[in-house]
């Protein structure tokens, strides 16, 4: 799969907006409900341990603080399908993982949308807005 070109038709595909990050990850915009937005991360990226290429997909949801309800956003993050909550650079993210060789283009296409309203769902509910 030619990842980055995947990208620029799933964005189509979703009247969302692609962009070229850099040599290695692309950025979609994805559109969601009430006019929202969420912008989404995605690059292969080779791991070491199992020997194999995987497709990683991130978002932010907002920056660390004592404000954030973990307990509550792991509890209710158990029944993701795809996506878990990580802390990177002092945000609070959502990031999607899988082994590129035996994941269908159909299921990276649901991982995509599945962080991007988990993320903005959460961000939302912490924030009070639509940030990223």
């Amino acid at each position: 799969m030619d990842f980055k070109i995947f990208c620029e038709a799933y964005a189509k595909e979703i009247n969302g907006e692609y962009r070229d990050y850099d040599g290695s990850r692309s950025i979609i915009i994805v559109p969601l409900k009430d006019g929202r937005f969420q912008t989404v991360t995605g690059h292969l990226k080779y791991n070491s341990e199992y020997e194999r290429e995987m497709v990683q997909l991130k978002t932010k949801v907002c920056s660390i603080s004592n404000n954030i309800p973990y307990q509550e956003l792991l509890t209710e993050s158990a029944e993701y399908p795809y996506s878990k909550f990580i802390i990177e650079d002092d945000f609070l993210k959502v990031e999607a993982v899988a082994f590129l060789e035996v994941t269908a283009e159909q299921v990276i296409k649901e991982m995509f949308m599945e962080i991007a309203q988990h993320a903005d769902d959460w961000e939302f509910r912490i924030t009070g807005k639509d940030i990223h």
